[in-house]
């Protein structure tokens, strides 16, 4: 894909922290991302909603190896290594560069008229937070997780790393043969049990982006943002 100018991603997500008996606390997400490959830059601009009707637009770019992230208020600016940064942006075409690194454990299968498409599945379950650490398929999971947990801890969750389990996780890339296996969808989803007295907190998050073609034009960071 590094061939073409660039892409359009549509975006959709979800999060989710669900304890028995009491009311869960969800958003969604949905944004477009255009994202360009020389040079390497990205624009992402979107609706946050909460489970309470509430809506935040929101509004990302990458630009020079430098995030930069507005909720409704004044931009924040960091390294694409502050998690703060890393969590709102969402890269198809760098999670793929980031794939290569665990590529070895995913299933592959082969979809579509005549078996032309290719899709690449990785599954994981049963791992505990404090393992789960050390497992590259699973660092963007620990990573996304991490904010909810510091909330839980505040509200007075005890529960640490080793007790936390990954019940679940799935990421799924969608391969297009006919187009020199550019991707046309990528999804990753994934499910934490948390102890509480007596029980479990689930935490899940789920993220699909759909490739909507060729962008031919330029991602510039605006003026406000500098």
């Amino acid at each position: 894909m590094a061939a073409g100018k660039g892409w359009t991603f549509a975006l959709r997500g979800s999060e989710s922290a669900v304890m028995r008996g009491q009311a869960p606390s969800s958003a969604t997400y949905t944004a477009t991302v255009h994202r360009t490959t020389a040079p390497v830059a990205l624009r992402q601009t979107g609706t946050v909603t909460t489970s309470k009707g509430e809506r935040k637009p929101e509004v990302v770019y990458v630009v020079g190896g430098t995030g930069y992230v507005k909720e409704g208020g004044a931009w924040t600016k960091g390294p694409l290594t502050d998690a703060r940064i890393a969590d709102d942006v969402e890269d198809p075409l760098a999670e793929l560069d980031a794939f290569a690194a665990y590529a070895k454990s995913a299933k592959v299968s082969r979809t579509g008229a005549g078996g032309r498409d290719v899709r690449l599945r990785v599954d994981a379950s049963g791992w505990a937070l404090s393992a789960a650490r050390g497992r590259p398929a699973l660092e963007r999971a620990v990573r996304e997780v991490e904010p909810t947990l510091a909330q839980l801890r505040k509200a007075g969750v005890t529960a640490t790393d080793d007790r936390i389990t990954l019940r679940s996780f799935t990421e799924t890339w969608e391969l297009d043969g006919a187009h020199g296996y550019r991707v046309t969808s990528h999804r990753y989803a994934f499910t934490f049990l948390v102890p509480f007295q007596g029980g479990d907190i689930t935490v899940s998050q789920e993220v699909r982006a759909d490739g909507r073609g060729p962008f031919t034009g330029s991602v510039t960071l605006p003026p406000d943002a500098r």
